[in-house]
């Protein structure tokens, strides 16, 4: 898992500090979210539909910068792309290629990596639990049960800033 990690990132330059795409540097020590509304959220989920359900309910919720993947492996090259520019990740267990625990697996324990402290909320099913088990191992800062409900989407996002991983 380590090769796919630095395959992606290449190196850890660039990591904590950066230029937005609007040219204004950042730096993660100081650049903390006030409200949801800033967050800068990558949004993992193979399904369209929920995929798009769960972007609509961020939108409704006035967040203005979310990324969009697929899988996990699209999530690495996200991540690389925006310079280290998100927040928090919401990610599906089950997806093609690679799934969510591998994404996880590939954050936290990469040598190096300044992002393995990233806040992760998975989405999930019920019938998951032991997949639930072992992600909660990785360091979850919370988990959605599908269908996704505003009202839970808040809760997480709230005490993920609050808390951070």
């Amino acid at each position: 898992m380590h090769r796919v990690f630095y395959r992606y990132w290449g190196s850890t330059r660039g990591w904590g500090r950066g230029t937005g795409a609007s040219g204004m540097t950042w730096d993660a020590s100081i650049d903390t979210p006030r409200s949801i509304s800033d967050l800068r959220i990558l949004l993992v989920e193979d399904d369209d539909f929920t995929r798009k359900l769960v972007a609509r309910l961020l939108h409704d919720l006035k967040v203005r910068n979310v990324q969009e993947a697929a899988d996990g492996m699209g999530a690495l090259d996200v991540l690389r792309k925006c310079n280290g520019e998100v927040d928090i990740i919401i990610c599906d267990l089950e997806m093609p290629r690679m799934g969510g625990l591998d994404l996880l697996h590939a954050l936290r324990t990469a040598t190096g990596n300044p992002m393995a402290d990233l806040p992760v909320i998975v989405l999930t099913n019920h019938r998951e639990a032991d997949t639930v088990k072992r992600a909660i191992a990785y360091g979850i800062s919370g988990y959605l049960v599908k269908p996704v409900a505003k009202s839970d989407l808040v809760k997480r996002l709230t005490f993920a800033m609050q808390k951070g991983r």
